[in-house]
């Protein structure tokens, strides 16, 4: 939401967005202020004020991911990309929590399929520095093979996903053989 107000000598000037939606008005008079602040009102009652499309998805990643995890309130999550395949959506970013000992991991990656009817199948967290570096790589190449002509819409069948396990798994083994190699030299 963004809002805009000048006031000049009886004169008040608004400009408030919302979303797609802009509306400008200049008033005149002694009553100019009350004026711009009903049509801020009435913006924001058609609005409706709530969470946008992108946050409900981030609280949606979120709850889910917490799901997974030993102290999900001590959990720090950064959702860095939503993107779609096949009938749902696939999360990518990093969560940092508390493990066992009650010390944080540190910004761990995560990668988070989802379907469209809410059943999720389990998360990728990562649970060491090696494959949390590998975990970003995965998400690119996934975002990748989602668009593909194809690839959103359509339900994740055995077919869909062998498909997709043929191409993934050489590129799995290829970034784990490097991360190791790079690993190995520091």
């Amino acid at each position: 939401m963004g809002l805009r107000l000048r006031i000049m000598s009886g004169r008040a000037r608004c400009k408030c967005t919302i979303g797609s939606a802009t509306i400008r008005a200049i008033f005149q008079g002694g009553m100019a202020m009350k004026r711009c602040g009903l049509l801020i009102a009435m913006m924001l009652t058609i609005s409706g004020c709530g969470p946008s499309d992108q946050e409900k998805q981030i609280s949606k990643v979120e709850t889910r991911l917490k799901e997974h995890l030993k102290d999900p309130d001590s959990a720090k999550i950064v959702v860095t990309e939503i993107f779609p395949m096949f009938d749902g959506e696939v999360a990518c970013g990093t969560v940092n929590s508390k493990n066992s000992f009650g010390g944080y991991t540190g910004e761990m990656s995560f990668i988070l399929p989802m379907s469209e009817t809410g059943t999720m199948w389990n998360p990728s967290i990562a649970d060491s520095e090696l494959l949390s570096s590998l975990l970003p790589d995965s998400c690119a190449f996934i975002k990748a093979y989602a668009q593909r002509p194809g690839m959103v819409g359509v339900p994740a069948g055995l077919e869909q996903l062998r498909a997709f396990s043929k191409e993934y798994l050489p590129f799995a083994e290829k970034s784990a053989n490097e991360a190791l190699q790079r690993q190995r030299r520091e």
